[in-house]
C-alpha cells in the first residue's frame, strides 16, 4: 500500500518514489482543449494547484529526458493521439510566488528577483550554445547576475520566452502560481502600491503583449480586481471555485476519498472523514462535492481527526475580519458558530482589497474564496450571484471558535482572561471590572471606542465570551444595536450555577450625559426587559446584572 505524499508538490518525485498519486492528468486534456490563451485558476490554498502545474510542466515541457513513461499509466494516455502528441512539444517557464511573504516590499522584490534569477539559470544552454546576439546575451547575463533593473525585471518572462520560442520553434508555456501571495502580504504590511505597480507591468508583458506566448497558466486564490493587474488581457479566462470547469481537479472528489478509505482499509471511518473534511461545493449549475485535499493526506497518515489545513498559515486576514471588522460581520460570525448560515450574500468572484474591511460582499466573497465558507445555495439574480454561506466542514467550524478563543486570550494577556471570566459568572464585581478594564486600555485606541467603532469591540469581546464559556455556559444576545447598546445573557448549564445579564451602554462622548447617567440607564434596561424572569423561566434561581458603561477609554460598571 502506497503512502500519501505530505508537502511533496513535484510531480516526478512523487511517481519516481512511488507515493500514491490520485490521478488528475485528465486536467492536462482539459487544458489542451482550453480555446483560451491565458487561464487563470483560482482556488483555495493547499488545493492541489502547485501539484497541478507541476504535473503541466512534466507534461508540455521539451526535455532531453523522455518524461512520456511517467504518464503511461494515467487517464491522460488513454484519450488518444490528439493529446499524448503534446507531450514534450513545447518549452516551459515556470515561476511561483509562494515565498514572497516578508513584511517589506524591498524583501520580496529581492525575492521575486530571485525567482527570475533562477529560471534563467535553468535555461542558461540558451546563453552556453553561443547563438544568442551580442545584445541578446548581454541582457541575459543580466538576469544571471541579478543586475536587472526592476522595469526589465517586469519583462522578464517575455524576453526569456522569446529567446525559448526561438530556440525550439514552439511559442513557450508559462506556468505561474501563487502569484497573488505577493499582493496578500502587500495588504496586510502596507506595501500593496509598490507590489500592484511591479505586478502590473510583469502580468500584462508575460501574459498579454507577448508575442512567443503559447499558453499561459496562473494560479492564486483570488482574482483581484480594479487594481489593472488583468485590465487590458482580453485573451484571459477566470474559474472560480464557483465555475464549471475544472471543478473536480482540486481536491478529492467522493469517488476519490471513498477510494482511499477502501485502499486503507478504513472504510468505517468515511462519516466522520465527510463530516470533517468534506463539504466544499465546485460549480453552480452542477456542483461537486470536493474534500479539503490537504486534510485528507495528513489524515490518512496520521489516522485522527483534528485540524489540519486551518492550522497552516495564511489566516491573518480572516482573523483581522473576525476580530476587527464590522458589527455586521461580527454578528453573522455568531450566527455561524451557533450552527445558523448567513442568507442571501451577494457574491463578487473579484477581491477588492481596499474593500475587505469595509464592504460585507467583500468580507463574505474573500472568506468563500479563501475556502472558509461553502455556498449552501446559489442562485443567479439580475447577473449577480447570491449565495447562503455556511462553514463547509467541522474543521472550519473549529477554526472559527479557536480563532476567537485564542484572540481573546492574546487581549486578555495569560490566564487573565479565565480570572476575568470566572469572576464574571461567580458575581465578582471586582475580579471582572480589573481584568476588562485593563482590556480595554490595552486593546482599544481612542478611535476604537468612538461613535462608529465601538460596538464592533464589544461585539468581539461578546464572541470570545461564547467560544471561551462553551461547554459551562450558553452565552445569548438581543443583538439590539441602538446607542451603543448591546445586551447579553450568560445561562450556566448547571442550572445550580449563577446566570448573568449584562446591559451595555455608550454614553455620547461629543454630548453632556455622563457615564454614571448611561450606566444607571443600562441598569434600568434590565429591568424593563425583564431578563431575570427568562432565566428563571430556564430554571435559573440565582441571577446576576451587570451594567458597563462607557465614555471613550472610559469603563464604570455596577453589579447586583
Amino acid at each position: 500500500m502506497k503512502k500519501l505524499p505530505i508537502g511533496l508538490d513535484d510531480f516526478k518525485a512523487i511517481l519516481d518514489n512511488e507515493y500514491r498519486f490520485v490521478d488528475k492528468s485528465l486536467f492536462i486534456r482539459d487544458i489542451i482543449d482550453e480555446p483560451v490563451q491565458v487561464l487563470l485558476i483560482a482556488r483555495p490554498r493547499r488545493f492541489g494547484k502547485t501539484l497541478n502545474l507541476s504535473m503541466l510542466r512534466y507534461f508540455f515541457e521539451k526535455s532531453p529526458v523522455n518524461r512520456a513513461v511517467l504518464f503511461h499509466d494515467l487517464a491522460i494516455w488513454q484519450q488518444g493521439e490528439r493529446y499524448t502528441s503534446e507531450q514534450g512539444k513545447y518549452p516551459i517557464i515556470t515561476l511561483t510566488f509562494k515565498s514572497t511573504k516578508m513584511q517589506k516590499w524591498s524583501d520580496n522584490y529581492q525575492l521575486l528577483c530571485y525567482a527570475i534569477t533562477n529560471e534563467f539559470h535553468r535555461h542558461r544552454y540558451l546563453l552556453d550554445d553561443g547563438h544568442l546576439s551580442v545584445q541578446n546575451a548581454r541582457t541575459y547575463l543580466s538576469y544571471l547576475d541579478g543586475n536587472a533593473s526592476e522595469s526589465a525585471n517586469g519583462g522578464s518572462m517575455a524576453f526569456l520566452s522569446k529567446l525559448l520560442s526561438e530556440h525550439y520553434g514552439e511559442n513557450t508555456i508559462i506556468l505561474l502560481d501563487e502569484y497573488d501571495t505577493l499582493l496578500n502580504e502587500a495588504w496586510i504590511h502596507g506595501f500593496y502600491d509598490e507590489a500592484i505597480a511591479f505586478l502590473r507591468v510583469f502580468m500584462n508583458e508575460t501574459f498579454k503583449n507577448n508575442l512567443f506566448l503559447k499558453k499561459g497558466i496562473i494560479t492564486g486564490i483570488f482574482r483581484v480586481a480594479k487594481e489593472s493587474i488583468f485590465s487590458d488581457m482580453n485573451n484571459l479566462k477566470v474559474s472560480t471555485l464557483l465555475s464549471e470547469n475544472y471543478k473536480e481537479y482540486f481536491g478529492f472528489t467522493e469517488k476519490e476519498v471513498l477510494e482511499l478509505l477502501e485502499e486503507f482499509s478504513m472504510q468505517d471511518r468515511a462519516q466522520d472523514v465527510a463530516s470533517w473534511y468534506n463539504g466544499y461545493r465546485f460549480g453552480m449549475d452542477k456542483p461537486v462535492i470536493i474534500y479539503n485535499p490537504w486534510s485528507i493526506v495528513m489524515f490518512f497518515n496520521e489516522k485522527f481527526l483534528k485540524p489540519y489545513w486551518v492550522n497552516t498559515s495564511g489566516n491573518v486576514i480572516i482573523r483581522k475580519l473576525a476580530t476587527e471588522g464590522k458589527r455586521t460581520v461580527q454578528l453573522s460570525i455568531q450566527d455561524l458558530l451557533e450552527g445558523k448560515s448567513i442568507p442571501d450574500v451577494q457574491i463578487d468572484e473579484n477581491i477588492i482589497y481596499s474593500e475587505i474591511m469595509k464592504s460585507d460582499t467583500a468580507i463574505w466573497s474573500f472568506m468563500l474564496m479563501s475556502g472558509y465558507l461553502k455556498p449552501e445555495t446559489t442562485v443567479l439574480r439580475n447577473g449577480s450571484i447570491f449565495c447562503t454561506l455556511v462553514p463547509p466542514n467541522q474543521e472550519i467550524y473549529h477554526f472559527f471558535r479557536n480563532m476567537l478563543r485564542t484572540w481573546f486570550e492574546e487581549a486578555t494577556q495569560a490566564g487573565d482572561g479565565q480570572e476575568m471570566l470566572s469572576g464574571l459568572v461567580k458575581g465578582e464585581l471586582p475580579a471582572f471590572r480589573n481584568h476588562f478594564t485593563n482590556m480595554v486600555l490595552r486593546m482599544v485606541s481612542f478611535n476604537d471606542v468612538g461613535d462608529d467603532t465601538s460596538e464592533s469591540f464589544y461585539h468581539a469581546f461578546v464572541l470570545g465570551m461564547l467560544v471561551t464559556l462553551d461547554g459551562t455556559h450558553e452565552v445569548k444576545s438581543n443583538r439590539e444595536s441602538g446607542y451603543g447598546r448591546y445586551d447579553v445573557m450568560i445561562i450556566p448549564r448547571d442550572l445550580s450555577k449563577k446566570g448573568v445579564v449584562i446591559e451595555f451602554k455608550k454614553a455620547d462622548r461629543y454630548g453632556d450625559e455622563s457615564i454614571e447617567s448611561a450606566l444607571d440607564t443600562a441598569m434600568v434596561q434590565i429591568e424593563e426587559k425583564r431578563y431575570v424572569e427568562e432565566l428563571h423561566a430556564r430554571g435559573v434561581k440565582d441571577v446576576v446584572k451587570l451594567g458597563i458603561a462607557f465614555k471613550g477609554k472610559r469603563v464604570l460598571m455596577r453589579m447586583t
